[in-house]
């Protein structure tokens, strides 16, 4: 006596054979064993797992579960279950019919597109058993990847032809269709709005010749689509239009192109009428709690900042250790007027301390150079400044890609954890090259820098210039926080030999500087500041001086001469990755003065300026501007002009691109470089992406900049200009730049495009 339960592919039947069976009347069967039947490549000990009734007393329900559960694994195309009595009880056999196996996948029918990129679509998983419902969203998947390509009436099919041992092998046929690009992109129905301000939100675009090749726009992609819709209602919400109706956009294929339509309906445009605050105000005042909120009565409706409003009325509850609070924006929409009253409900719960500090993602880094940035420390009460200050630290760190700081409730009461989740880069760089010119001859050049030396935090950078005409070596140690303190300090010690075609420089020495930030002197307001003291030592020697040839400055300068001097110096900096900038400024003012303990004497004032602004971000990548500046003066204590070692001479890819490297700045009437006292470089960049995700970007420029000699003013009208473009790569290895510049005033001897090249260096 047997009954027979089965499920097949194409349903779920229940076979129930009640042949002189008879359950218990708890209507239960009481099962001794288990087997599995049928099963050829799946282990018999997977099937087992996925059954919950084995042994015992057993419902019929339970095993209905069971078979549901083995068909649910998607191996097999049919499970039956049947009993078998026996002296104790019933055996459960369940007999399995597996799904072929797919042996080879073959592509057919593409011409357009490569059947290596449909490949990285056409994945069924390490299974690789025929499963009709993974094959359906392989087809949905390849079509939507064809119709981001441009194709959009491609279609796809599939056969299995069988071959030896249950397996076959799958045919996937493409029918690419025309290619269509967008050519019109119409929004019908506007009133009040410009149709280019709601074009501009969206991400699907018409094709461009000169930028969709590069950008990847005119190309019509649904989920994108889709996506555009939520955009543009978005924009109409933060426009003051609450009414505004969007509907589907319709897809128009005329002469070989694409146009899409949108209607829309914008409505009234809404105003706000009302601001409140009501429930845990601050200090029980509607006026506290609403002071920096920037809505105002009779601004248009705009959701965006009413959300931006609630985070500002909810920080100063977070700030203050209540770490849930919540802030909801209640709006009262009155549509005779066309007006919202708002009023912000706040519940700030209780107050919270800060449990536990885990911190993940760093394999390298030791977890002590995380925790010293930490602005927030464990049973310290919860603040959201002090979080998001400490990210902007670690971020700034230049050890991570990424850095997020999130809470979650802790086990006690009233308390929450941190975690800190780190994602590190690539600290370390080093690149080589190899040139001749006719004023340093054949040149071998290798720099190897660590910024994160073991994790340790410590930087250590060795520079080399090896050449027929010069020898550099430099070596360079720094700490920013010496045995985890405030104190930063830095060695640097170097050698300097250089054969130009009139003299020869040598110079020998080395430096130590500290530094402190300001503040924890000067407190919040000097968060940013930070204060340092150089003394640097160095011994020159400018020998083989052609008498006949040099310039007069270089004859005078023939001889030894020690300097020596200190350098205090004033940063500010708020820059949020050193190795890839866009956001934030840093600002250096130093002023060297060298004298006692030297021969030199001359002092030297420098100001250097960094800032990036973020102009545009798009769904591809954000539009940075970036703006640089360099100047100096300096002069000496006595008669003798400015020593020779400490002159400028621009050009070069960290100056005036367009110009080669140390041809700017004063010559003599034979055209021989000496360098100028004074200089002023400045350097304006558009910085956009190319491939976002590769961190590729694109850059276009343009420089001024030049040296002056010490009887001369800095005089802006005699600035050499250049412009150009380029390409930066964030490189597993480090950044990479190579640019192009065009001098715009070039004059005799002049190239007329510099190729400049960067690898390691800071982008």
């Amino acid at each position: 006596m047997k009954f027979v339960k089965a499920c097949s592919f194409v349903n779920l039947a229940i076979l129930l054979c009640c042949a002189n069976l008879a359950l218990a009347d708890t209507g239960t069967l009481q099962v001794q064993s288990v087997a599995i039947s049928g099963n050829h490549r799946v282990d018999q000990a997977a099937i087992v797992a996925q059954l919950k009734a084995t042994s015992g007393s057993v419902t019929q329900d339970a095993i209905d579960q069971d078979l549901k559960a083995i068909y649910r694994t998607g191996f097999f195309d049919q499970v039956t279950v049947s009993t078998t009595a026996g002296p104790k009880g019933v055996q459960l056999r369940y007999e399995v019919v597996e799904k072929p196996l797919v042996r080879k996948i073959f592509i057919q029918g593409n011409k357009e597109i490569k059947e290596s990129e449909l490949r990285e679509v056409i994945k069924l998983g390490g299974d690789r058993f025929l499963d009709r419902a993974k094959i359906d969203a392989i087809m949905r998947s390849s079509v939507l990847y064809y119709q981001t390509q441009g194709f959009y009436d491609a279609t796809f099919d599939y056969s299995a032809v069988p071959v030896a041992d249950n397996q076959v092998d799958l045919t996937f046929t493409v029918a690419e269709g025309q290619k269509y690009k967008i050519r019109h992109i119409v929004v019908n129905g506007l009133k009040e709005v410009d149709d280019s301000d709601v074009l501009s939100v969206m991400q699907t675009k018409r094709y461009k010749w000169w930028s969709s090749w590069l950008l990847g726009t005119g190309r019509l992609n649904p989920d994108m689509l889709e996506n555009d819709r939520g955009l543009v209602r978005q924009f109409f919400f933060d426009h003051g239009y609450l009414d505004v109706s969007i509907s589907e956009p319709r897809i128009e294929k005329k002469d070989g192109a694409i146009e899409l339509v949108w209607d829309i309906n914008e409505g009234r445009q809404y105003k706000i009428d009302s601001i409140n605050a009501s429930g845990d105000l601050v200090d029980g005042s509607v006026e506290k709690t609403l002071d920096g909120v920037e809505s105002k009565v009779g601004d248009v409706f705009s959701a965006s900042q009413i959300r931006e409003d609630s985070f500002k009325v909810s920080e100063k509850y977070t700030d203050t250790g209540y770490a849930f609070a919540n802030v909801v924006p209640n709006t009262q929409v009155n549509r005779e007027s066309a007006t919202v009253g708002l009023d912000f409900a706040v519940s700030k719960g209780g107050p919270v301390t800060v449990g536990r500090i885990n911190i993940h993602g760093n394999q390298k880094t030791y977890d002590n150079v995380i925790r010293r940035e930490l602005r927030v420390q464990e049973e310290e009460t919860f603040s959201s400044s002090k979080v998001k200050r400490s990210q902007e630290l670690l971020e700034r760190l230049g050890f991570f890609e990424e850095v997020n700081i999130t809470s979650e409730p802790s086990k006690e009461k009233d308390r929450v954890d941190l975690n800190v989740n780190v994602r590190e880069a690539s600290t370390g760089s080093f690149s080589v090259g190899a040139g001749f010119s006719s004023s340093d001859g054949p040149l071998f050049n290798a720099r190897l820098s660590e910024n994160n030396i073991l994790g340790s935090g410590r930087s250590a950078s060795i520079n080399a210039d090896l050449g027929t005409r010069r020898d550099n070596l430099v070596l360079s140690l720094n700490d920013n926080r010496i045995n985890d303190s405030f104190v930063s300090g830095g060695i640097d010690l170097l050698r300097s030999d250089r054969e130009y075609s009139d003299f020869d420089r040598r110079l020998t020495g080395g430096s130590l500087e500290l530094g402190y930030p300001l503040d924890k002197v000067f407190g919040e307001w000097a968060e940013d500041l930070s204060a340092s003291m150089q003394y640097q030592y160095l011994g020159i020697d400018i020998s083989n001086v052609d008498l006949e040839n040099a310039a007069q400055l270089v004859i005078d300068s023939a001889g030894t001469s020690t300097s020596s001097s200190v350098t205090p110096k004033i940063i500010r900096n708020t820059i949020n990755n050193p190795l890839n900038p866009s956001k934030g400024s840093r600002q250096v003012v130093s002023f060297e003065y060298a004298g006692p303990g030297g021969n030199e004497e001359y002092y030297l004032f420098e100001a250097r300026n960094q800032w990036y602004q973020p102009l545009l971000k798009t769904g591809f990548g954000d539009f940075v501007f970036s703006w640089r500046t360099t100047f100096g003066y300096g002069e000496s204590q006595n008669d003798d002009p400015f020593p020779l070692f400490k002159r400028y001479f621009p050009g070069g890819i960290n100056s005036v691109r367009g110009f080669k490297n140390r041809t700017l700045g004063p010559k003599d009437a034979r055209g021989n470089e000496y360098g100028g006292s004074k200089e002023f470089v400045n350097n304006f960049e558009l910085i956009f992406p190319l491939i976002n995700s590769a961190g590729l970007k694109g850059v276009a420029f343009y420089d001024l900049g030049q040296a002056f000699d010490d009887h001369e003013r800095v005089d802006f009208g005699d600035l050499r200009k250049a412009y150009g473009y380029g390409i930066r790569w964030t490189s597993p290895l480090g950044p990479i730049r190579v640019e192009f510049g065009f001098p715009i005033d070039r004059r005799d001897g002049e190239s007329s495009m510099v190729t400049l090249f960067s690898f390691g260096a800071p982008l």
